[in-house]
């Protein structure tokens, strides 16, 4: 579509809609169309309309330009339940998903809950849908629905727990998960936000950095390892934990940050408990 045909577009969705809006689901920025037909960055990210601090878990318009087609959500701000449909289109070539909201005033579709146990289900489907429920870390679902698409991340990490098979066997599955659950609020407790960390298969967790410096990347890598190994499990105090960790950052043209954490995950490997990044 050309700018011209979208503004027309929108335009006449606003007669039918709450509110219209074209999202670039990559850096969470919110346009309009001036007078002119130019496109228009809003002052603040489209999450802030639900009232959010940080990218929303189940952001349609990411899984929009995954799928490049049509999607429906519902959303919430208080009490009051929105209709969410996001539909991707390319204007003059570049990527967005349009999203048009109609906010839901009929009662009868809450049930006999009502909105606030309705407001509840949809936040527990959205933890179903993309959280690990044993470590509390998001799941390769979210990645592959959410950030996989995307290419915002400036850098990426994966971990592997170091000798995992070996805890398990000794130890028993059950310590094993005592140990993936404490090593993923380690490395929450080191990271921003913004950042994600993935279950990404058994014992090993892709990290996502969003817009973080060079120098500051890298000495967060070896926080994560250290606090890694500090780690005490009152159930079994003699039991040390330790990760490797492969990072890559961002420079021009990189587009496989995966592979690329994950060659360099391998090198890490050889030295165990260590870091290689690049």
């Amino acid at each position: 579509m050309t700018k011209t045909e979208t503004m027309e577009l929108i335009r006449h969705l606003q007669v039918v809609f709450d509110l219209v809006r074209l999202v670039d689901a990559a850096v969470t920025t919110q346009y309009s169309l001036s007078d002119r037909g130019e496109l228009e960055a809003e002052p603040y990210r489209c999450y802030a309309v639900w009232n959010k601090t940080d990218r929303c878990e189940n952001c349609i318009a990411a899984k929009a330009v995954a799928q490049k087609g049509k999607l429906t959500k519902f959303e919430f701000i208080g009490r009051e339940i929105y209709h969410v449909m996001a539909m991707y289109l390319e204007i003059e070539g570049d990527p967005f998903v349009l999203e048009m909201v109609s906010r839901v005033t009929d009662d009868a579709l809450f049930g006999a809950h009502g909105q606030n146990e309705f407001a509840e289900a949809i936040n527990s489907y959205n933890q179903r849908l993309y959280i690990d429920p044993l470590t509390g870390a998001y799941n390769r679902r979210y990645y592959e629905d959410q950030m996989a698409v995307l290419g915002s991340s400036r850098a990426a990490a994966i971990m592997d727990v170091d000798d995992f098979k070996q805890i398990n066997d000794t130890y028993g599955h059950p310590v094993g998960d005592m140990a993936l659950k404490a090593i993923v609020q380690a490395t929450l407790s080191c990271i921003r936000s913004t950042d994600a960390v993935i279950r990404y298969g058994g014992d090993e967790f892709l990290i996502l950095f969003q817009n973080i410096p060079r120098d500051i990347f890298a000495a967060r890598l070896e926080t994560i390892r250290q606090a890694i190994r500090g780690i005490v499990l009152e159930e079994c105090p003699e039991l040390r934990l330790s990760a490797s960790i492969g990072g890559i950052y961002r420079e021009d043209g990189e587009t496989d940050l995966i592979r690329r954490a994950d060659e360099l995950l391998y090198r890490a490997k050889k030295g165990k408990n260590a870091v290689r990044w690049e």
